[in-house]
């Protein structure tokens, strides 16, 4: 193999699959990037068995082959090279970087021991990246990361005629998001994927369509020049519908940031012992309190719209203030039923994204 490319076109074909390299496995391979170059096309590729990328970056192409490179000591050594082309080239058990004076030799291991990234076949669906990124950025905080609950371990997705949902939950709170797509012919279909597989599609798209290939085994993102494959979790979703609360009691309308800036006080007075906050809702105003034994205690006052009674409940400030930093509406409405009953949370204008959580004993 021997290439010339230029450093910032690498770096960033790197910086792509940095987040897919395992450094933890006992399979040494998946901590490395496979350099495929055939077919007139340059590629990186990593894969943690899990997830896999496919890269492709400009450049010069003299002979093609493949080959294996250990990740962060590439990393590191490509973005200490100055600006320029690099030419990189194989021999022996080696690959040499050289750029003018420059040069470093790194052992690579065999190709033949990389694993392959299952080809996708299935349904395609178009959907706009801002618009993926969005959701991912709704729903990939409430993802459960308990072990024994493998099946909360990603985002659930459906699609369903030309709406496209994603939802997540930990048991203690729900998050939901559903837009709009338009698509050529109906499609029904659904699929839990892992966390970080949604969390590297946010963070490579770039904001213009991405194609999904939807299989039965394995879902593909694509865009012009990268591509992400994920396996699907196996499991079923548990029926999220039937603990979204639909009428309500008490219902407010609050000013997000106001709400937000009183949540986060009440959070720096609990967070060392992990303990609620109490929200008291009135007429007009609503008071958020907290009460430490032998540490203090802090209350303030904010304006509201009220429709419905007066309540007196407590939630975890955390839980709260999560979903206050993912909505961007300036007036939300905060929905409670009781006590013990979960709690509801969205914009107050905009449909679509919705955020059940449940309440602490007082």
């Amino acid at each position: 193999m021997k290439i010339k490319v230029e450093k910032e076109d690498l770096l960033n074909g790197l910086i792509s699959c940095q987040g897919i390299l395992s450094s933890r496995s006992t399979l040494p391979i998946l901590s490395y990037y496979l350099f495929k170059v055939q077919g007139g096309n340059i590629s990186i590729l990593a894969t943690d068995l899990e997830v896999g990328i496919d890269v492709k970056i400009p450049g010069e192409i003299i002979e093609e082959g493949t080959i294996t490179l250990p990740g962060k000591k590439v990393f590191d050594l490509v973005r200490e090279f100055p600006s320029g082309v690099i030419s990189i080239f194989s021999e022996e058990n080696f690959v040499t970087f050289k750029q003018e004076k420059i040069w470093a030799k790194i052992n690579y291991l065999s190709p033949d021991d990389f694993p392959n990234i299952p080809e996708v076949k299935g349904r395609e669906i178009k959907i706009d990246g801002s618009t993926l990124k969005h959701m991912v950025k709704k729903t990939s905080f409430a993802v459960s990361h308990e072990e024994t609950q493998y099946m909360l371990n990603g985002i659930y997705i459906t699609v369903f005629e030309n709406l496209i949902s994603m939802v997540s939950t930990d048991t203690r709170r729900l998050s939901c998001v559903t837009e709009e797509i338009t698509l050529p012919s109906p499609v029904e279909v659904e699929a839990i994927l892992p966390l970080k597989a949604c969390l590297e599609v946010s963070r490579i798209m770039k904001d213009e369509p991405v194609t999904i290939l939807w299989g039965d085994k394995q879902i593909k993102f694509s865009q012009k020049g990268v591509s992400l494959t994920t396996r699907i979790i196996e499991g079923e979703f548990p029926d999220y519908k039937v603990v979204i609360p639909r009428t309500f009691k008490t219902e407010a309308r609050i000013n997000r940031e106001d709400f937000k800036d009183a949540v986060k006080r009440a959070y720096i007075m609990t967070k060392e012992k992990s303990l609620s906050m109490k929200l008291k809702f009135q007429d007009a105003s609503l008071m958020v309190s907290t009460r430490v034994p032998d540490a203090g205690e802090s209350s303030e006052e904010i304006n509201i719209e009220l429709q419905g009674e007066p309540l007196e409940i407590s939630f975890d400030p955390v839980l709260v203030l999560d979903v206050l930093n993912v909505i961007e509406e300036d007036t939300i409405v905060f929905g409670v039923n009781g006590v013990e009953e979960p709690g509801l949370i969205k914009p107050s204008e905009r449909e679509g994204f919705l955020y059940v959580v449940m309440p602490m004993k007082i």
